[in-house]
This record gives structure tokens, sequence and C-alpha cells, in this order.
């Protein structure tokens, strides 16, 4: 027989058995071994606003970084005009 397994009677044996990683008689088994879990509405809608902030702050970084380098892009040319240019209407 398995020594891992215990052969005693009621709750303490189902215990015994749920700790050692196998599935249990009161919940039923997968294909995978696990119980399907889902994400709840509260838990998506933190991830979809966790993705979109990342994102933003992704772009304002980015473009800031786009800005610098063509500032040194300008200087490095040894051009005296790098500032903003202004088009008046």
């Amino acid at each position: 027989m398995d020594a891992d397994v215990n052969l005693s009677t009621g709750t303490e044996g189902q215990d015994m058995i749920e700790r050692e990683g196998r599935p249990s008689s009161r919940e039923p088994a997968t294909a995978g071994g696990e119980a399907n879990q889902y994400l709840s509405t509260r838990g998506l809608v933190i991830v979809f606003a966790g993705l979109a902030l990342a994102l933003v702050l992704g772009y304002l970084l980015l473009s800031k970084l786009i800005d610098i380098s063509q500032e040194e892009d300008c200087a490095l040319a040894h051009r005296y005009n790098c500032g903003a240019v202004e088009v008046s209407r």
C-alpha cells in the first residue's frame, strides 16, 4: 500500500488526504487537478484600471523622452535656436 495515505476513517482521514494535495471527496476534480476560479467584477475593474493607468503613464513618459531627445539632437548640431517654435497666425 501507499505509505503516504492515511487509512483511518472520518474527517481526520479526509483532512489528511486534502493536505497531501489530493482532491477531496467534497470537491469535484477537474482536468488540471485544481478548481476553476474566476476573477470577480471588482478584480477585473482593478486589472483594467491598472492597465489603462500603465498605458497612459507610458505614453507620457515616451512623449517626454522624445522631446528631450530632439532638444539634445539640436544642441549637438551646435544650433542656438533649439527652443519651441511658435507659429503666429
